[in-house]
């Protein structure tokens, strides 16, 4: 994957993104019924909580995935507190983002059925954080990036929220929507091989400048612990009667400053990506993992 060069937004701008973004998950998900009959519908939306694995830590109160080390392969580090607002100091690191309980609800996690999963680790999770590349300048477009990372398991009546839904509907306008291929090398399989991930390229007029930007934003799934980078397989999967164990995590990420060459940022999401899937890949459920939860329920394969 390769990326760009140019100039980045003050640290007001940047911390108006954080926003921008809590802004997408308000207009981005809602439960879609699927179109089958009664008997099969109910069915299909039986599906059976498939566990994280044990290690992983997620706070019984907020649903964050609070294991998710602050610094990554030595050179990404959570960004402090202050160092995004202009020096406003509150006690949380300014790349620690909270979800309001309305967004929350939203997404669906943090549910009073999640509440009664948490201990057997079968609740939806999820995180979003802000991380500094400490090899790169003050200013640098590619200086600071998001990581997003949702799980959801059980009853998966819910479309994922991808950024062609909810950029555009928050005003965005997309320029370019396709796959691209990545790799890293140090996650566990099969995320060790090459695989796609979904890249969308968005321009928006930047409220402080009232300049065009252009907004990248990179997004995969697990799927049951395969990479997937289509919503709609997602989708799909989901309603399938025959699936009963089942669990998907989108992964999403992108650099908040405002790139205009696409390559360098492609790689530079590149050099991000190795930094944190090896992580995030042993914190979700494996292909196997799923497979013995099948066999043992006497299910084909």
């Amino acid at each position: 994957m390769n990326g760009t060069e140019g100039q980045v937004s003050h640290q007001s701008s940047l911390r108006a993104w954080v926003h921008f973004g809590i802004a997408c998950l308000l207009l981005a998900g809602s439960a879609v019924a699927f179109q089958y009959g009664a008997h099969a519908q109910q069915w299909a939306m039986q599906k059976e909580s498939v566990p994280w694995p044990d290690g992983v830590a997620v706070d019984a109160e907020t649903f964050r995935w609070s294991s998710l080390p602050t610094t990554l392969a030595g050179r990404y580090v959570l960004a402090a507190d202050g160092e995004l607002s202009g020096g406003q100091i509150d006690g949380i690191p300014d790349g620690e983002i909270s979800v309001p309980s309305d967004v929350m609800t939203t997404l669906g996690i943090g549910t009073g059925w999640d509440k009664k999963r948490i201990a057997d680790r079968k609740s939806n999770w999820h995180v979003i954080r802000i991380y500094r590349d400490t090899t790169r300048p003050a200013r640098d477009p590619l200086r600071y990036w998001d990581l997003e990372v949702y799980y959801y398991t059980g009853a998966l009546d819910t479309v994922p929220h991808v950024p062609e839904r909810c950029l555009a509907a928050s005003g965005a306008t997309l320029l370019s929507s396709a796959d691209i291929t990545a790799s890293a090398p140090l996650a566990v399989a099969p995320w060790d091989e090459p695989f796609r991930v979904h890249r969308a390229i968005f321009e928006r007029s930047d409220e402080y400048s009232f300049d065009s930007k252009r907004i990248l934003q990179y997004y995969f799934f697990s799927l049951n612990g395969q990479p997937e980078s289509s919503w709609k397989k997602v989708r799909l999967t989901l309603a399938n009667p025959l699936v009963r164990y089942c669990y998907f995590a989108k992964i999403q990420f992108s650099p908040k400053g405002h790139v205009s060459d696409t390559s360098e940022a492609d790689r530079a999401a590149g050099e991000f990506l190795d930094s944190f899937l090896p992580i995030v890949s042993r914190a979700i459920p494996s292909r196997s993992d799923v497979k013995v939860l099948e066999t043992s329920a006497g299910e084909p394969e």
